[in-house]
Parts: structure tokens; C-alpha cells; sequence
């Protein structure tokens, strides 16, 4: 179904488990809990079922663990608490629980099924291989041998390495777990927290989870929306592997805790500024405090960065003692002496001034740096000390500074020579935190106001056409923006994108994104903060990031409360309706829709009180009041007829008819199917109209009307092809094959889901899990 805020109506899926081979206990226990449950409640199991719409039988066989599968939440799990007695904290309780069991089950039968695939001629590689996440290794590493036979000989669970900034924290624990890494056989985690960046908020603990999650292929959909099921899910994910795990640059330990894994063959290495005193005394972590390197390790260092030992020993003294041991610093003045080729004896005299001491000296050194650099380097340099992501890409990097991605390359290269940036994965760049410092406070200096706006603003056009254009690929049956994008800067140059490269974009760049929608707040930029916000939606709800949703949609409404848009701030408040909605925070939820409801009523917006019904009737959905979703659906549909809009209105008839549906009621739904695919073909809407014409095969389907549905069908898939969709397609295909199930046509049903299934990887979608389950295979993404 739809899309402004309707695309979340059409990714209901009601349908009942199929039982799975093999056996999985904490599927047994849960189904023994609800048992319990039931016969606590004294209910009779023939009313219980009626109320949860499912046959007496199908219900037996889950309360007497008779299933593999866990439960479906919405069409039984739900229903069955509620018909119990159960209230909404228990309701939400049982949720958190069925999350954690759901993901759990899915790594059992990974375990299970992917030695078998793997060794199944012909298979694709499975997207379970163990997760190799460890930055590029130091390329020139000298010293330090106490501390990394120290860290060879921990037998401790938790390791801290801690020191000043530019000691080598970051770069002996990468060196070092390079050096192990053949010793964790499922695998290495790695996380940059952040927790020293002055342009960033250090990042989430829980952010920094659901990343793990990703890198252990749990799918989307079963990663819990609940926080402290994500870290559970970690920590179960984790309890039986030999894993290294680096969480660098750690702001505190409060930061660290959640993110400690409880396997005992989990080996954890902490970076941070701070001593983390508290983590030592609490659960026995190894402290190793990183100083500086002595005078012959210094020496070795410098040496080695230049390429071959000076034998003019008092000025590698001078340089060393002016650098005070510090490795960061070092290697930048390494840098210097490669590329000027002056007499070490010059430089020393340089750096070496009356009257300075070592802070002025260390300071001097990134002066050095900087005056080696060409102009555009300098000027690109002191540009990235304005940024606020973590890293940035090259695309980005010439979008900020308005000049051609080859341009933008040539000259990164030079900051990366000048050891000045580090690539730490090809095509993406980070900056050292006290050179971010530093190269922010010379633009201020050197950089007119304007001067600054200007490159900000290229680089959010970037982040914000290109995540536009990302959006439209991958919901096309979206409405419009409501706060329209003019012409993009000179300069921007948004990337042009197809469904696979929208994902990896996104996925990629996710929490760039997130730090540009908070920095264009903070500078004042509205717009580009409110179509940010809009435009990462599609991409944050479909891979379920819903904290990082409802966070987006927030910086939207503080925008456009300064923009004093009401239209747009209603809007966002819709939004973060429906994301509180999905978290089960419906107090939340309906405070945001009366509020919208309000602003559009003083302001006589009748189409805004049109979806805000539309968007109401899906938030009662999800607290399973069925009754008052439907309601909510119909008064929209009654508002957009009286608006003469036909394309909102076939939106509004199509969700009817997907509530009935839902409800079993697909002979009341079909009119409604029907009526929302003549309004879109009257408006023109082809995407708006494949989706209802599912929709209307669906109800077909269910009916027992098999060759109406395949009609329906075959119609939408000549609609979707000539729109290109290729997720349209591959539902549409995946419901097909289901038709020709129900009539015993395996062969063809068989086909159809093999080929929804391969456009659904091919594109990156998380759907492909769904038919993957239809194929019994484990999905290769």
C-alpha cells in the first residue's frame, strides 16, 4: 500500500507459521508460558479461539509446544493475552520476550541449515559468515613489545587501554588484533564511540548494538524494537562464540557496559582517554595504561615513518623531544620530511624556539602540516574540521568542498600523505580528534562565514538530493515531499541511484546522515533538516533503525516549529505517531496525532485531517483495536471524497480494504480494492494501482477465487515491470506463487518464489528472508 505515511499499512503481514524441522527449545518454553497462561485464565480454548480467529486445533497445537516456529505476535500471541486478562504492560513484556525468542530462533536454524547450503552444489555464499569488522592494520608498527606481549598474555575477559590523545591507543589495539585475529574463529566486532569527538554526540550504546546485530545477518524484521531485547539478542547472539570484540574510543564506562558480551570465549579491547577505574573494580577488567613511547621507541618510530634512519642523531633528538614522544605528532613531522626532503637539522631548527613548551611545540608540529599543504588541501582540511560525521566518502568530501570527485580524490590522497586523514576503508576518511579540532578552529580564522555556510550547505544538499532520490527508488508509491527541493547547490552533486546501490548508500552512510540532520539544526539550516528527516524515512522504517526514525522526525518538527510551518510540523507529528506506535508507546503515539489533529483543524487543512485519520487508523491497528483502525480508515476515506482527490482517496479505500482483509473479511474488502484501483487509474497513480491490485488478488486468493487472483496478479506484474519496481514485482511474483500453491501447482509456485526471492536479493531487501522461508532456504544476502 502507499506511501506518505501509508507505506507502513502495506508491510502488515498476517499468516500463520508453518512448522520448521528440527527442534528449537526456547520455542517450547515460550509455547509452554502461554499454556500456562491460558489455563490460568480459566477461558474456555473454543472462545479463545474464536477471539484470536484461528481454528481450536491450530491453537492447541501452539499451546502444547506442537510447533518449531515461534508464534506470529500480531495473529496469536496478542490476541491470546489479551483474551486472557492481560494488560498493555504485560502486553509489552511479552513482546520484548517474543523479539528476543524470534532472533534467537533465527540463529538456531542458521546454525542448523547453513552448513547444509553451504555444501549444496551451487549455492550461493551465506550472509552468515563470521563478521570481519577490524579497521585497516598500521602499515608501519615499531614498538611497543611490552604491551603487546602484555596483551598476549591477558587472560582476562575485558582489556582497557588507556592514555592521552595521539599516545597510539587506537593503533596498537588494531595492530594487535590483526595479530590475534586468527585466534577468534567466529569473527571480530569493531565500533568507533566517538567518545572524544567535539562535533559529534558520542555514540549510543544501543546504536553501536544494533551495528553488532548487522554484522551477525540478523534480518531487519527480527531485530527487536525494544533496546534491552537488542542487547539481550547480543548477548545471546555472542554467549557461544570465540570473538574479538574493539570498542574504541570510549567516552566512559557507562558507554561500555552494554556492550560487554557475556560469552566467556568473547575477548573485549577498550580504548579510551579515561582510566575506567570503575570496569577494573567491578568485573575485573585488565588495565594497560598507554604512555608515551620512550626515547629509542620514539626514534624508531620517526624513522621508520621516514623510510630509512637519519645519522644525524641530535637533530632526530631535537625533533623527538619537540614532538614530546608523542606518536601522532611524529608522524606527522615523518610526513614533512618525506615530502619536503629538507635536512632534518632544518626542521629541528624550525620547531625548536625559544620560549615554547611542549603543548606550544605539539601545536607547532600541526602547523607544519598544515603549511606544507598545497592550497587546496589546506583549504579541504580546515573544511572537514567543520564536519560532524564520524567519517566521510569522497563523494561527500567533493560535494563540501565543490570540486569534482577526481579533484576531491587527487587531494585526499595528499591529506593521506601527509598523514594528516586516515582511509580506514577505501573511499572513506576519518580525522584524527585533536586535527578535527584543530582544522575547525582555522577555518573560523581563516574562512569567511559565508565561506563556511556555503560548503555546509553543498554538503547537505548531498546528504539530502541524494537520500531523496534514494527514497523515491525505493518507495515509489510515496507522495511527494510536502516541503518541495529546489535546484541543489553548484557543487552538491547528488548521486543518481538504483534500488541495490540506494540500500548499500543508505546502509552505508546512516550514521553520517544522522550527524548531518543534527548539524543542520544546530546551524539553523530548517529545510534541509525537515526533508533529511523525511527523505531517510523510508530506508529507517524498512530496516527497522526505529530510534533512529523517531529521532529524524524529531530534528523534522524542531524544524519546522522554526520554520513556523504548521503543515510540516503536523506532519512530523503524524510521524512520530506512527513510530511510537511500532514501539508500543501509545500514550506517546496519540498525544502526536492530537496534536496534529489540532494544528489542522485552526489552520482549516482538511487534507491534513484526512491522513491524519489515515494515519491514526494505523496506529489503533497496532494497539489491536480493531474496531477504531477501521473506523479512523473510513472517516479518511469519507474526507479525501469530499476533497475530489482521487489518488489520496484510492489510498484511503485501499487501506479499508486491507483492514478487512486482515480481519478475514475479504468479501467486504473487495469493493474497497476495487474502488481504490479505478481511482488510481483516474489519477494516473500506476504504482498506487499495482499495489491495490494486489491487494484485490490477495482478497481473491483467500476467497477461493484463484483465477481472478492470478489475473489480478498478472495485471499488477505488467504494471510493475513498466514502472521498474523491482520490490512490487517480487511481491506481487511472491503472492502468485502462493495462488498456484492453493491449486497444486507446486512447480509454478515453486518458480515464482525462487524469482521473488532472486529480486529481492539482488536488490538488497530484507523481504527476501520472508520468501526465503517459502523456499526452506537460508536467505545468501
Amino acid at each position: 500500500m502507499p506511501d506518505d505515511t501509508g507505506h507502513v499499512l502495506g508491510r502488515l503481514q498476517i499468516g500463520w507459521p508453518v512448522a520448521d524441522s528440527g527442534g528449537a527449545s526456547p520455542v517450547d518454553e515460550f509455547c509452554a508460558d502461554l499454556r500456562r497462561r491460558w489455563r490460568a485464565s480459566g477461558r474456555d480454548l473454543a472462545g479463545v479461539a474464536r477471539e484470536v480467529r484461528i481454528s481450536r486445533a491450530q491453537l492447541y497445537a501452539v499451546l502444547n509446544g506442537e510447533i518449531k516456529r515461534p508464534p506470529d505476535f500480531e495473529t496469536l500471541v496478542r490476541p491470546l493475552i489479551r483474551a486472557c486478562g492481560g494488560t498493555d504492560a504485560e502486553l509489552a513484556e511479552w513482546r520484548r520476550r517474543h523479539e528476543v525468542l524470534v532472533a534467537v530462533h533465527v540463529e538456531l536454524r542458521r546454525q542448523r541449515v547453513a552448513p547444509r547450503e553451504a555444501a549444496r552444489p551451487g549455492a550461493a555464499e551465506p550472509r552468515t559468515s563470521p563478521p570481519a569488522q577490524l579497521p585497516a592494520n598500521v602499515e608501519v608498527f615499531v614498538g611497543r613489545a611490552s604491551e603487546l606481549s602484555a596483551l598476549d598474555a591477558v587472560t582476562t575477559r575485558v582489556v582497557t587501554i588507556t592514555g592521552t590523545a595521539g599516545v597510539g591507543k587506537t593503533a596498537l589495539a588494531v595492530h594487535w588484533a590483526h595479530r590475534a585475529s586468527s585466534g577468534f574463529a567466529d569473527g571480530q566486532l569493531y565500533v568507533n564511540l566517538r567518545g572524544f569527538d567535539g562535533n559529534n554526540e558520542a555514540v549510543d550504546p544501543a546504536d553501536a548494538i544494533r551495528g553488532f546485530l548487522d554484522a551477525f545477518g540478523v534480518e531487519p524484521q527480527r531485530v527487536p524494537a525494544n533496546r534491552d531485547a537488542q542487547a539481550a539478542l547480543y548477548r545471546s547472539l555472542s554467549a557461544s562464540r570465540r570473538m574479538l570484540v574493539i570498542l574504541d574510543n570510549a567516552r566512559d564506562a557507562d558507554q561500555v557496559r552494554p556492550l560487554l558480551a557475556g560469552g566467556p570465549a568473547v575477548h573485549t579491547v577498550i580504548t579510551s582517554r579515561n582510566r575506567l577505574t570503575s570496569l577494573v573494580a567491578e568485573i575485573g577488567a585488565h588495565p594497560l595504561i598507554l604512555g608515551l613511547p620512550d626515547q629509542a621507541e620514539a626514534t624508531e618510530l620517526l624513522n621508520s615513518r621516514i623510510g630509512a634512519p637519519s645519522h644525524d642523531e641530535d637533530a632526530t633528538g631535537a625533533i623527538v623531544a619537540a614532538c614530546g614522544r608523542l606518536p601522532l605528532a611524529l608522524c606527522l613531522v615523518a610526513a614533512r620530511i618525506r615530502q619536503t626532503r629538507f635536512p632534518l637539522a632544518t626542521l629541528a631548527a624550525e620547531l625548536r624556539r625559544p620560549g615554547t613548551d611542549a603543548l606550544d611545540e605539539i601545536q607547532a608540529v600541526f602547523s607544519w602540516s598544515y603549511s606544507a599543504l598545497s592550497p587546496s588541501a589546506a583549504r579541504m582540511l580546515r573544511l572537514l574540521g567543520l564536519t560532524a560525521g564520524a567519517d566521510i566518502a569522497t563523494e561527500a568530501v567533493a560535494a563540501l568542498t565543490g570540486v569534482s570527485f577526481q579533484e576531491a580524490h587527487k587531494t585526499l590522497r595528499e591529506l593521506t600523505d601527509a598523514s594528516v586523514l586516515t582511509e580506514h576503508t577505501p573511499g572513506r576518511f576519518e580525522l584524527h580528534d585533536p586535527l578535527r579540532t584543530y582544522a575547525g578552529e582555522l577555518a573560523r580564522e581563516t574562512d569567511s562565514e559565508e565561506d563556511r555556510r556555503a560548503a555546509l550547505t553543498r554538503l547537505l544538499d548531498h546528504y539530502t538530493y541524494t537520500a531523496h532520490e534514494a527514497d523515491r527508488v525505493l518507495n515509489p508509491t510515496r507522495a511527494p515531499i510536502p516541503m518541495a527541493l529546489d535546484a541543489s547547490a553548484e557543487g552538491a552533486r547528488p548521486i543518481a541511484l538504483d534500488t541495490k546501490s540506494a540500500l548499500v548508500w543508505l546502509g552505508t552512510e546512516r550514521a553520517a546522515l544522522m550527524s548531518a540532520l543534527h548539524q543542520a539544526r544546530e546551524a539553523g539550516l530548517d529545510r534541509h533538516a525537515w526533508q533529511l528527516g523525511w527523505a531517510l524515512d523510508t530506508f529507517l522504517f524498512e530496516q527497522h533503525h526505529w530510534q533512529d526514525e523517531g529521532t529524524a522526525w524529531a530534528i523534522a518538527l524542531a524544524a519546522a516549529t522554526a520554520l513556523m510551518d504548521r503543515s510540516a510540523a503536523a506532519h512530523a507529528h503524524r510521524f512520530l505517531g506512527v513510530v511510537a506506535g511500532r514501539l508500543e508507546r501509545f500514550g506517546e503515539a496519540h498525544a502526536h496525532m492530537s496534536r496534529a489533529a489540532e494544528m489542522c483543524r485552526a489552520a482549516g487543512d482538511l487534507p491534513g485531517q484526512a491522513e491524519t485519520e489515515f494515519v491514526l487508523s494505523y496506529v489503533r491497528w497496532l494497539q489491536q483495536d480493531r474496531n477504531q483502525a477501521l473506523a479512523h480508515a473510513e472517516r479518511s476515506l469519507e474526507l479525501w471524497a469530499q476533497l475530489d482527490h482521487p489518488n489520496w482517496e484510492g489510498k484511503a479505500s485501499n487501506a479499508v480494504g486491507l483492514y478487512h482483509s486482515a480481519m478475514g473479511a475479504h468479501r467486504q474488502a473487495l469493493p474497497y480494492y476495487e474502488r481504490a484501483v479505478a481511482l488510481q487509474q483516474q489519477a494516473g497513480d500506476r504504482a498506487n494501482e499495482t499495489v491495490a491490485r494486489d491487494g484485490l488478488g490477495q482478497a481473491y486468493h483467500h476467497l477461493g477465487y484463484h483465477e481472478a487472483a492470478v489475473d489480478q496478479y498478472e495485471h499488477g506484474l505488467r504494471l510493475a515491470r513498466a514502472l521498474a519496481d523491482p520490490i512490487l514485482e517480487a511481491q506481487l511474483t511472491s503472492h502468485l506463487g502462493d495462488t498456484y500453491e492453493a491449486v497444486g501447482d507446486a512447480s509454478s509456485a515453486q518458480e515464482c518464489w525462487e524469482k521473488a526471492h532472486k529480486m529481492l536479493v539482488n536488490a538488497g531487501h530484507p523481504q527476501a528472508s520472508d520468501v526465503a522461508r517459502k523456499l526452506q532456504v537460508t536467505d545468501p544476502r
